[in-house]
């Protein structure tokens, strides 16, 4: 496949599993700052396809963009979050753009309709709670478990369980110092060594 827009397009709006698995692997395989250059157009898809499509491709559509997610600042560990610690020319508001609009996507996902699609929205937003601890912004966090506490409030079952989900999800970072990151590192790069480059 393709690592293109337009290939990612037309693999996740076919709404066969084999061909949007295939597109989710390539993503994942991509570096951090490939992922970082597709980010706004491969974003734009996963908008549409959440707006348009049926369950299975609004799901696919939140899987997509937890794997397109660039995690930039998981390069800064150890280090202070400034622009001058991420790679290339990214910069700490491009990832602040990437988790708000990831963010928004998730809290959205996380009322809709189909349960799958409660469910990939509630595992994938942990990776925005990981990054705030990494990164220290703890008003972010915050803001975050606040969020979740809103939605929780003003629903009930079936979407109330998946929002408790995230809920715990996210608040396992609070519960944590934010100076205390010596397991970090093995929660991002899943105990393998880090990408390239890091």
């Amino acid at each position: 496949m393709k690592r293109t827009p337009a290939a990612f397009s037309e693999a996740l709006w076919s709404g066969d599993a084999e061909q949007v698995n295939r597109a989710l692997d390539e993503v994942h395989e991509m570096e951090l700052e490939e992922q970082a250059e597709l980010f706004d157009e491969g974003f734009e898809i996963c908008q549409e396809l959440y707006a348009d499509g049926d369950g299975y491709q609004r799901q696919s559509a939140i899987r997509f963009a937890a794997e397109l997610y660039p995690r930039l600042a998981f390069r800064t560990v150890g280090s202070e979050f400034t622009d001058d610690a991420l790679p290339g020319d990214h910069t700490t508001d491009e990832t602040a753009s990437h988790r708000h609009q990831l963010r928004e996507l998730y809290l959205d996902a996380l009322t809709d309709g189909d349960g799958r699609v409660r469910r990939a929205a509630a595992k994938s937003i942990k990776d925005l709670a990981l990054t705030a601890e990494i990164i220290e912004n703890e008003d972010e966090l915050q803001q975050l478990v606040e969020e979740l506490e809103s939605l929780e409030a003003s629903h009930t079952d079936p979407e109330q369980k998946h929002i408790q989900q995230a809920y715990e999800n996210v608040t396992f970072h609070t519960n944590k110092p934010f100076s205390v990151l010596s397991n970090a590192r093995d929660e991002i790069f899943g105990g393998s060594s880090p990408p390239r480059g890091s």
